[in-house]
């Protein structure tokens, strides 16, 4: 099936192993990965995830320094959403093609999701969106329930690819936010959610992140960018 999935990509993959196709461009890459549910074995979907590479082992443990690309359903429901979406697609028998859904939706959303992210910048940028980023019928897993644990990925991003303008761009948005209470915890601000975060991505990562921990404290210093 991966091999078919290549073919109505029309991009060779740098590597196929066990349902998932892994594409490389530059210093992003990007898997798209073919499963079946857990529960009920004679459906499957795919879904797209985008990386940067050189911190894609270091933050396994927290899914990634990338973002999940979603496709609508079958159903045609666009409708994003924190939670990956459901298998959707019957599983062939045997040598059976794939359905004629299955092919529709993978020439239509497989490529676009492939390219969406267009650099290591966008990357850190689609980290700081406030919710979820649509283009080309496609669409970021950005949902605003994670976005102090994005913005500390996105710094981390900035800080490995010495990009200053992705950091000032997550300082001012830290900055803007710092003082909001974390819904649904009201004693719980944003800064502190992302100096909680960074803490354990600099541990992952051995990147130094030490002043966005400190923001932990009641009178913050926020991180100065030249």
């Amino acid at each position: 099936m991966a091999e078919q999935f290549a073919e109505l990509l029309g991009t060779a993959p740098a590597d196929i192993d066990d349902g998932r196709l892994t594409f490389v461009r530059g210093s992003l890459a990007t898997t798209l990965s073919i499963w079946k549910d857990r529960y009920d074995r004679s459906v499957f979907g795919w879904m797209v995830h985008t990386d940067y590479a050189d911190l894609c082992d270091r933050m396994d443990g927290f899914g990634g320094a990338g973002i999940r690309i979603d496709h609508p359903s079958p159903s045609g429901d666009t409708g994003p959403s924190a939670i990956p979406p459901a298998a959707c697609y019957p599983w062939p028998a045997g040598s059976a093609p794939l359905a004629s859904e299955v092919t529709a939706s993978v020439t239509r959303y497989g490529p676009t999701s492939l390219v969406f992210v267009r650099d290591s910048h966008d990357l850190g940028l689609l980290f700081l969106s406030d919710t979820h980023v649509h283009r080309d019928g496609v669409w970021s897993a950005t949902p605003a329930n994670n976005e102090p644990g994005r913005l500390a990925k996105a710094i981390l991003l900035a800080r490995q690819c010495g990009d200053q303008d992705l950091e000032r761009a997550a300082v001012a948005k830290l900055r803007q936010r710092g003082e909001e209470p974390v819904s649904p915890y009201p004693d719980y601000l944003f800064r502190q959610a992302v100096a909680d975060w960074s803490r354990q991505y600099a541990k992952a990562t051995g990147i130094d992140l030490s002043d966005l921990a400190k923001l932990k404290r009641k009178r913050p210093q926020y991180p100065e960018i030249p």
